[in-house]
């Protein structure tokens, strides 16, 4: 009898109404909880990892007694152990449960696409673990079902090309992977997202229109949908329509073609297979395939904390949680935690093979937390992420990268074609390192910072350099990270600002005239957020679409020219009268952390008394008029 086989009896035997379980996605408990992120078919480290936290005894059985073991899924593809990965937390499952523990799996986008069809990244050796379990016979019919649509072609030629396109064991795969084979039926018992105690896990994250859903009714719309496309998929190959071949990203095409077939061949009639074809084609707008499913969103473990923990923190309070831990972003190898403590990052690239990282566990017992990492006998704390944009954008620290702009010769200048005040690209090389920097010198009002009396009407016209390095000091005593590392410096004879160069980077008119698609893991509206909370602090109503910049590989925003900024008006800028604001829990406790001293002491050199009194006069505004995330 077959592993899977026992499983599945076993379970039937003890009674278990795995169903009833699995409709509950919320779990307090006194005892250990025990969480591992992508294991990805690296069976041996895994293992090993589970015997050292006391899960798993030498034989690999349950030893961790009422210990609750919660997977963030992506249990499989890639790695050669994927099979008996998935085969162990099923029976131990079983097993846990008869302890008084128990095993909670939230689903990854890996299990999701396998039993879906989706085989990208299933590699030889996961196949040939099922190599075994495909009869001759079987194998000789799939050739046959594949030789159907596939008619043309030398006979040895396209046994050769089929071969190698689908290895044996690819159809028991398929099968075990269905939702008649016992993996795929056990998975399909398990939710998307559970919280234990504090804690909600989920595999990916957690984007904005489903911070408003409850764990219900997101467990219950993605699990709904993934059943009913698996259905329709099983009713069209039922009727002898979609062979196993296909894959998940040919069946649109490979369907329509069959349509096309039947109605050319029969006129005026349809199909009873018609039905599950419209369901197949409608599923293109399931929830459970999107981007920002649970099981695929990484804003939550990539973008800005700022704008992502809005999200995070409203989701957290409605479910009643205080910490949301994911996998699917590896780290390559320490647990991450972003914005103070809200979310944890724990896949750590179990993988090494491919993500050289390591394994590693969350353990978590009264109110107290600490990693495991494989062969560590100490515990370990999560990692603080670090997010540095002079780093970013030049390999150095923000003190090192002013330094270099204060010292480093000029190698070469380039007047640029923008602005009506000339700005220049200038280039400085020092040590072996070359770096770019903007340099604006346009002042309206030398020294006003200096004056005696700040006479409104006369001085929020001006146009200052000087602004563009109060706006970067401002931006990271509040941790913003998005304008560039900026000094007072000389060029050919003039004082004005340098600012680093962002490379790589399209502004905001260029990408629609391009009508290049916003194409990144960070939502346009989510970080719009900041920009309209930044720019009413700094009461910048010149933010225009030439000098909001977005990265060209992930479409991070980056803030640049403010030398119009800093008016002593107390109100919104004019293009910010009407935008709805939101400010975290997070970003409310930076923007309440700024006082006058700090301020004085920061921007003195650059700004007025009256101007750093109008940070503050708009800070609590914004304060009193943003919405938080309190429901």
């Amino acid at each position: 009898m077959r592993v899977l086989t026992r499983i599945l009896f076993l379970s039937v035997a003890l009674g278990l109404n795995t169903a009833a379980f699995a409709a509950s996605y919320d779990f307090d408990t006194a005892s250990r909880v025990v969480a591992f992120g992508d294991v990805h078919g690296a069976f041996d480290d895994w293992t090993q990892m589970l015997q050292e936290v006391g899960v798993l005894d030498a034989e690999l059985n349950w030893a961790g007694g009422n210990t609750h073991l919660v997977s963030l899924g992506d249990l499989i593809d890639r790695g050669p152990g994927s099979r008996k990965v998935v085969e162990l937390l099923m029976k131990l499952d079983v097993q846990a449960e008869q302890a008084g523990g128990a095993v909670h799996l939230v689903l990854g986008n890996h299990e999701v696409m396998v039993m879906t069809g989706d085989l990208r990244y299933v590699s030889a050796a996961e196949f040939a673990a099922f190599a075994g379990d495909e009869t001759p016979e079987e194998r000789e019919q799939f050739y046959a079902d594949y030789r159907r649509f596939n008619t043309g072609g030398e006979e040895a030629t396209v046994r050769r090309t089929f071969d190698e396109q689908y290895p044996a064991g690819f159809v028991a795969l398929r099968k075990a992977f269905s939702q008649q084979g016992a993996i795929g039926n056990w998975l399909l018992e398990q939710p998307f997202i559970v919280r234990v105690n504090d804690k909600v896990y989920m595999h990916g994250g957690i984007a904005g229109e489903s911070s408003e859903e409850t764990l219900v009714a997101l467990n219950t719309k993605l699990q709904g949908e993934l059943r009913d496309f698996l259905n329709s998929m099983d009713a069209l190959r039922a009727a002898g329509v979609m062979p196993w071949h296909v894959s998940y990203h040919d069946r649109l095409g490979f369907l329509n073609a069959r349509v096309e077939e039947f109605t050319a061949a029969n006129p005026k009639k349809q199909a009873a297979w018609f039905a599950p074809v419209q369901q197949v084609f409608e599923a293109q707008k399931a929830f459970v395939f999107s981007d920002d499913s649970p099981n695929w969103y990484r804003g939550t473990a990539m973008c800005h904390p700022y704008s992502e923990s809005f999200n995070t923190e409203r989701f957290l309070k409605r479910v009643g949680a205080k910490q949301l831990v994911m996998g699917h972003t590896p780290t390559k190898g320490d647990v991450h935690v972003r914005m103070d403590g809200l979310a944890i990052r724990l896949d750590t690239g179990m993988l090494k093979s491919v993500y050289k990282g390591r394994a590693s566990a969350l353990v978590s017992q009264g109110g107290n937390d600490y990693v495991h990492y494989l062969g560590s006998s100490s515990k370990s704390q999560p990692v603080a992420e670090t997010r540095s944009l002079s780093q970013q954008l030049s390999g150095m620290s923000d003190a090192e990268l002013e330094d270099f702009m204060r010292t480093a010769p000029i190698v070469n200048i380039e007047k640029l074609d923008t602005g009506i005040t000339n700005p220049k690209r200038v280039t400085q090389a020092k040590g072996g390192v070359s770096n770019d920097a903007v340099f604006k010198y346009e002042d309206t009002h030398p020294q006003l910072q200096t004056k005696e009396k700040y006479i409104s009407r006369r001085y929020n016209d001006s146009d200052r350099y000087v602004y563009d390095v109060a706006a970067y000091k401002l931006d990271r005593m509040l941790d913003w990270q998005l304008v560039p590392t900026a000094v007072i410096g000389e060029v050919e004879g003039d004082e004005g600002a340098l600012s680093d160069w962002v490379e790589n980077a399209i502004n905001e008119r260029d990408r629609l005239e391009k009508e290049l698609p916003f194409n990144g893991y960070c939502k346009q509206y989510d970080q719009y957020r900041m920009r309209f909370v930044f720019d009413i602090l700094i009461y910048n109503d010149d933010r225009n679409l030439t000098n909001i910049l977005w990265t060209k590989k992930d479409f991070m925003m980056r803030f640049i020219d403010h030398s119009l900024a800093f008016r002593t008006t107390e109100k919104r800028p004019k293009q910010y009268k009407k935008v709805p604001l939101q400010v975290s829990d997070l970003l409310r406790g930076r923007l309440q952390g700024l006082n006058k001293t700090d301020l004085d002491q920061q921007l003195s050199p650059y700004l007025h008394p009256r101007q750093i009194e109008a940070i503050l006069a708009r800070r609590d505004l914004i304060l009193k008029e943003a919405v938080g995330t309190s429901r």
